[in-house]
């Protein structure tokens, strides 16, 4: 199963030496020539950044509707939202029937 990270260079590069496929995006706008440059019915897991999230919501929920690929969103080294972490704590919550990112 591959798995994929879209996103800034600086947020992606260190990735690459997990064995996840990187697509680095210099300006979020390029996100969606990115996401039709890969086919995501290819990877079980495709993580993308916050500012990427923004720009592909569309194409990520769509996405999201079918069994694979498991779409994550992750805050970005530059700027977070929130949105990332809320979505990892709703996952950990899903997983295991408890919030354990507890946030105060």
């Amino acid at each position: 199963m591959k798995i994929a990270f879209i996103g800034g260079k600086t947020s992606i590069l260190g990735f690459r030496a997990l064995g996840v496929e990187i697509f680095p995006v210099a300006k979020p706008e390029d996100a969606p020539t990115v996401w039709e440059e890969i086919n995501p019915r290819e990877y079980g897991i495709i993580f993308v950044t916050e500012p990427i999230y923004r720009v592909l919501t569309d194409q990520v929920e769509e996405a999201r509707r079918k069994e694979l690929p498991v779409i994550t969103v992750l805050p970005s080294v530059a700027e977070s939202s929130g949105v990332g972490i809320s979505e990892l704590g709703e996952m950990v919550e899903k997983a295991v029937g408890s919030d354990l990112l507890v946030r105060e």
